[in-house]
């Protein structure tokens, strides 16, 4: 087999090969909106601690209820789950573009629809990463079909955001909600026609939501393999992931550049993580990849730091293809190497706090760097956040080097 045909092996498959598609279009769409939503919340504000309050409150239904969607995902079933989100998801798209169209749109309800968004997608992530396993009949090609989702998200950070500030240097932000409702529409009809097996434990169908959710949570911290990835994912999520929110304010102030330059630079750093995505799709075992997670964070922790130094466009661009390119070589390793431990019957619950970890910490780390930013500056924001990284990196690396994995 050729690395060529070795990086999309889960294609072999019917279901994933329905998936993939409706995945790369819906995630496009949603970056679209997401870039669309954090410039006009800074146009609006002009302040980086408003914005980091929005984010704060649009992310409570992350930590709300993303513990209890992995229990739905081991509890019923996945199809007709993915279905609903997918449904709800158009729907809260097409609230955003009406409200937008119809200048009625403030702070006020940029913060409801945003807490609406984050409730659908706290079941949506754990969801989704739960499912790969029922989508490909092997599980040797299960870590590929991670690495493939992964490529999907960072085309979508590639694409999205060039064409997001494109359309609001051009067309207004009305249209980037519309396309975003227009790109939900292919993947509800590719879910219908997929045929997954989703075998379901009979403890788990018989259990409470609660009574699943606790023995979920005992399953982790009785394992010190998955708990030590897991907080590994949730200390660099929690600072890393939050480069959205500042770079408006980065592209603003330090760059003094308008929404197309915003798009270039989000664009750069989906670049870096679609090519680091695709070469770790070759990977056919977990072998080294706990280096690899710790060479990844690093990368991006510096990529941080030499950000709050940089005052150059084109140097800009080169720094976020280096945050892009580290970062995701450090969350798809963490996911392909904690999926390869999960028992099955607690797939689900697991990648709920997986997801937890991946979205939720942005919400406090969003309100912690906006006010650092309001005071200190976006630059110094930057330099602190990438010193505190690298930090915890050296840390969590240290004790992952101590536990057996393989």
């Amino acid at each position: 087999m050729s690395k060529f045909q070795d990086m999309f092996r889960a294609l072999k498959y019917r279901n994933f090969r329905l998936f993939f598609p409706g995945l790369i279009v819906s995630q496009i769409g949603i970056w679209v909106q997401n870039v669309a939503v954090n410039w006009l919340v800074y146009d609006i504000t002009k302040s980086p601690f408003i914005m980091g309050v929005v984010m704060f409150f649009n992310a409570v239904p992350l930590f709300l209820f993303t513990p209890f969607a992995g229990v739905l995902a081991d509890k019923f079933d996945r199809r007709k789950l993915l279905i609903t989100v997918q449904i709800l998801y158009a729907v809260q798209a097409f609230l955003m573009t009406a409200v937008t169209f119809l200048h009625i749109i403030n702070i006020w309800n940029i913060v409801l629809l945003g807490m609406f968004l984050n409730l659908i997608a706290a079941v949506d992530a754990p969801l989704r990463q739960s499912t790969f396993v029922c989508l490909v009949d092997d599980k040797k090609d299960l870590g590929n079909a991670i690495s493939l989702n992964s490529s999907c998200f960072n085309v979508a950070r590639l694409v999205g955001p060039a064409i997001g500030g494109m359309l609001i240097a051009y067309a207004g932000v009305g249209v980037c909600f519309l396309l975003n409702f227009l790109c939900l529409v292919p993947i509800i009809i590719l879910v219908k026609m997929m045929n997954i097996k989703d075998v379901k434990s009979e403890k788990i169908k018989n259990e409470t939501i609660y009574e699943g959710l606790a023995e979920g949570l005992r399953y982790v911290f009785k394992t010190p393999q998955i708990f030590t990835l897991l907080l590994y994912l949730a200390s660099f999520c929690s600072l890393i992931m939050i480069y959205p929110m500042l770079m408006p304010i980065y592209t603003a102030e330090v760059l003094k550049a308008n929404a197309d330059i915003l798009g270039f630079l989000m664009g750069a750093a989906g670049v870096g993580a679609l090519i680091s995505s695709l070469i770790l799709a070759t990977k056919k075992s977990t072998r080294g990849i706990r280096i690899i997670i710790f060479l990844g964070g690093t990368f991006a922790s510096l990529c941080f730091i030499l950000l709050g130094f940089v005052k150059i466009k084109y140097l800009a661009l080169l720094l976020m293809f280096g945050v892009g390119l580290g970062s995701t070589c450090l969350f798809t390793p963490e996911n392909m190497l904690l999926q390869s431990l999960i028992d099955d019957d607690k797939r689900g619950r697991v990648m709920s706090l997986n997801s937890l970890c991946f979205l939720g910490p942005t919400a406090i780390s969003s309100f912690f760097a906006g006010t650092v930013a309001h005071f200190a500056g976006i630059s110094n924001t930057l330099i602190i956040l990438g010193g505190i990284m690298i930090t915890i990196g050296l840390i969590l690396s240290f004790r992952l080097s101590k536990l057996k994995y393989e």
